[in-house]
């Protein structure tokens, strides 16, 4: 497919997904969490605490991999932006940590995705520090050097350039700013024949994602350095299935079991830091 008809079909799946309020599947962040908080922490995942903290909305359309914020290093006063904010559990988890004088904003190009943000950050009383954007991942509407932080949670994985949008990320973030973010990755490099069979439909979290050198290599290319992966998870068999789907059975159509055989215990949950350059560096 050509790249404006990936997004096309991306806006359009995840879009469904906001007006139906809930997936069948649950994020993978949430399902590893449970009860153990500490499990949560290692593997960069939402403790329960976060979670119940967040309004029902968020949670049943959350559709990440990990918890940005919770790695993000976050303090009061900072400027945030979430690529891909979707209900925006990510943005109120954020906002609460960079107030008072903070702000956060959520960028989404699925305008039922931003609807159903804003009635969970209006839920959660946050409205004065958030706001939305509806935009293209490599055409945000924010000011050069305006973005302290920059947080994304299972979104890049499923854009067609990845270097496209990097390059957004950095020209947005101050010199010193940093990202911090939770994505899918492959361990090694896969099949060329069985990666062509999970990009014909952009299969869920499969359909885009790359092998993890090839990556840090996008991210390099921008110009980010010190790059630190925080914590890896690698997908189970059910987390495979579900991810390969999503945002789930409902909306998008899951690859071929032979071609998902084939990648098991191959790909992974990544959770990793990066910074912008300062101008003196």
């Amino acid at each position: 497919m050509k790249t404006q008809e990936i997004k096309q079909l991306i806006k359009i799946r995840y879009g469904k997904c906001a007006e139906a309020g809930k997936a069948t599947m649950t994020c993978c962040g949430a399902s590893e969490a449970g009860t153990n908080s500490s499990f949560a922490a290692e593997h960069g995942l939402y403790s329960t605490a976060e979670l119940s903290s967040v309004p029902e909305i968020s949670r049943g359309l959350s559709r990440g991999c990990g918890n940005p914020t919770g790695f993000a290093g976050l303090q009061p006063g900072e400027v945030v932006v979430d690529f891909g904010c979707g209900a925006g559990i990510d943005v109120i988890l954020a906002a609460r940590k960079v107030t008072p004088g903070g702000k956060v904003i959520g960028v989404d190009f699925a305008p039922q995705m931003i609807e159903r943000a804003q009635q969970a950050v209006s839920e959660a009383g946050l409205l004065d520090s958030v706001e939305f954007v509806v935009a293209d991942l490599e055409q945000v509407t924010v000011p050069d050097g305006n973005a302290d932080v920059v947080t994304s949670n299972c979104v890049i994985n499923l854009c067609p350039d990845k270097g496209a949008v990097y390059s957004e990320i950095f020209r947005i973030l101050k010199p010193g700013g940093r990202v911090a973010i939770s994505d899918i990755v492959y361990e090694e490099k896969i099949d060329p024949r069985v990666r062509a069979h999970f990009e014909k439909t952009w299969s869920g979290c499969v359909g885009g994602s790359i092998d993890e050198e090839s990556y840090f290599k996008v991210l390099d290319n921008a110009g980010f350095t010190e790059i630190e992966v925080v914590a890896r998870h690698l997908l189970r068999e059910t987390e495979l299935e579900e991810m390969a789907c999503c945002p789930g059975p409902e909306f998008a159509p899951g690859p071929d079991e032979a071609d998902l055989q084939v990648v098991q215990g191959k790909v992974a949950s990544i959770k990793f830091t990066a910074t912008k350059p300062t101008i003196n560096s």
